[in-house]
C-alpha cells in the first residue's frame, strides 16, 4: 500500500536526486524510497549495535560482580578459618 506524501525540498537536492535517479535509471520516487530505506536501516543497525554494546556492558558488569562476590566469599571463608 502506498501513501501519497508532498514535501517541499531544496531545488538543488531534488536536481541532485534526480540526476542520480536518472544515472540508475529509476524514478526520482524509487531513488526517494530506496535513501528512506537505507537511512532506515542505517538507524536500525546502529541501535542494534547500540544495544549489543550495552548487553556487552552488562555482561562486564555481572562478570567484575561475580569476581568481587567471589573475592568476598573467599575473604569471609579465609577470615573464619583463620587464615587471614
Amino acid at each position: 500500500m502506498t501513501k501519497p506524501v508532498n514535501m517541499r525540498l531544496p531545488h538543488e537536492l531534488v536536481e541532485a536526486a534526480r540526476r542520480v535517479a536518472d544515472r540508475e535509471g529509476i524514478s526520482l520516487t524509487a531513488f526517494a524510497v530506496r535513501a528512506i530505506e537505507a537511512d532506515l536501516l542505517r538507524r536500525e543497525f546502529a541501535e542494534h549495535a547500540r544495544m549489543v554494546t550495552e548487553a556487552e556492558d552488562a555482561d562486564r558488569l555481572a562478570g567484575k560482580s561475580r569476581a568481587v562476590r567471589d573475592g568476598l566469599s573467599r575473604w569471609k571463608r579465609d577470615r573464619s578459618s583463620g587464615a587471614a
